[in-house]
């Protein structure tokens, strides 16, 4: 199952006898990401890294495009096939396993995927880029267990500490509203799964955004409440100076 995006009608429609995921553009698009935009920049003033914003329009729809696709593949970030892509339309193959969230939702193979989204997630830090909107829906799951990448639209060419965290603290506000035993496994694979290949300190704003976006995110708020104070040691062996 695909999830509700913001900017998205996101429909299952065959081509050619084949199923393929349809993405359309939502008359209110502009609107949501002018308020992504204006959120982003707010919070990043608020905690004294001011961050210009995602880059939007046609930047937007690069990011998607077969070039950018084929960079990731030579990063290991494998995504969708693309098929077509035009300025309202998307359109790239169906993975049959849906998002990473319904997948834990599941319990299918927890530790596994968690680990993957970590060290996909790293393997663009190293490359010097970041997602912006790195949440677990934003990725999907393959038959094989085999997680890829989806909705590149925000990704950009930056290295700050702020934007570094956003994507660490985004990915675990998404998944904060599970019980606090599947949190904590999904933090600490996922942290694992990050440090296999930044082999470095963690950006030290991720705790604070991961509760600053739990806000929105979460639908258990008691669960919610609860993994806001689950700090994983893993994340604290080697610390980022200011």
């Amino acid at each position: 199952m695909y999830f509700v995006n913001w900017q998205k009608d996101i429909s299952i429609e065959e081509l050619n006898g084949q199923k393929v995921v349809v993405k359309r553009d939502k008359s209110t698009k502009d609107f949501h990401e002018y308020l992504l935009i204006s959120v982003y920049t707010l919070i990043s003033i608020l905690l004294g890294h001011p961050s210009s914003p995602p880059l939007v329009g046609k930047m937007a729809i690069n990011n998607e495009g077969y070039t950018m696709r084929g960079n990731l593949g030579q990063l290991g970030i494998p995504t969708p096939r693309l098929i077509s892509i035009s300025d309202t339309e998307l359109i790239e193959e169906y993975i049959e396993g849906g998002d990473l969230y319904r997948a834990f939702s599941e319990g299918k193979d927890t530790l596994l995927l968690a680990f993957q989204a970590g060290a996909l997630t790293g393997k663009l830090h190293k490359a010097g880029y970041v997602f912006i909107d790195n949440k677990s829906q934003n990725y999907l799951v393959r038959s094989d267990s085999l997680v890829v990448r989806t909705d590149l639209g925000f990704m950009q060419k930056k290295d700050s500490i702020f934007s570094r965290s956003m994507d660490i603290g985004s990915f675990l506000a998404s998944v904060i509203d599970f019980e606090s035993f599947q949190y904590g496994a999904i933090e600490k694979a996922f942290f694992d799964g990050y440090r296999s290949e930044m082999k470095q300190y963690f950006p030290y704003l991720y705790i604070i955004l991961r509760n600053m976006l739990s806000l929105g995110f979460a639908s258990n708020q008691a669960a919610m409440f609860r993994n806001m104070f689950v700090i994983s040691t893993k994340a604290y062996e080697s610390k980022e100076g200011t």
